[in-house]
């Protein structure tokens, strides 16, 4: 039996706790963010069709896959979260998913939201003051990619996302 990596850099851990983050925001406004095959079942329009599609995304590197952060039935979108208290494994990651993106891997049929919360959104801790989540967005912009990059917490960005989605979507 594989014995399990540890989480030296935090970054699983911290990464649940986005996700949970992520849920609870979506709550508070009567929405869902679905992750495991089981969530899906009798959800209008986000059947085991819908799961297979926005959760498992095929790899285009390896055989396996990769697993987005969740889907939002009443908003029809996929989300990733980057959620931290510190700075350094976060922040290397989004260039790979930044890769993942130019590469197809979100190309589910539904809209991405990239949602930066906590640390993330702001600038590093070094003395360069760079805030790598402002350049992943100014790449996303730049380049025209499908993906909506979401600063939650900073400006009240959460909430303004929200409202905007919701009109979009004729729910509010």
């Amino acid at each position: 039996m594989a014995k399990k990596k540890a989480d030296a850099h935090g970054a699983a851990q911290s990464g649940l706790k986005g996700e949970q983050i992520l849920k609870n925001a979506l709550a508070a406004h009567g929405l869902r963010l679905l992750k495991k095959k089981n969530e899906f079942k009798g959800v209008k329009g986000a059947g085991c069709d819908v799961y297979e599609r926005v959760i498992n995304l095929n790899s285009p590197y390896d055989n396996g896959y990769f697993t987005s952060d969740g889907f939002c039935p009443e908003l029809g979108c996929v989300f990733e979260i980057k959620y931290g208290r510190a700075h350094g494994t976060t922040e290397e990651k989004i260039f790979f998913d930044l890769e993942k993106i130019r590469d197809g891997v979100y190309d589910t049929g539904y809209p991405l939201v990239y949602v930066f919360w906590g640390t993330p959104e702001v600038a590093s801790s070094s003395n360069t003051g760079r805030c790598w989540a402002k350049v992943f967005r100014d790449k996303v912009e730049k380049e025209n990619l499908p993906v909506k990059v979401v600063f939650a917490t900073t400006d009240n960005g959460f909430e303004k996302f929200i409202t905007e989605a919701k009109q979009a979507r004729g729910i509010l």
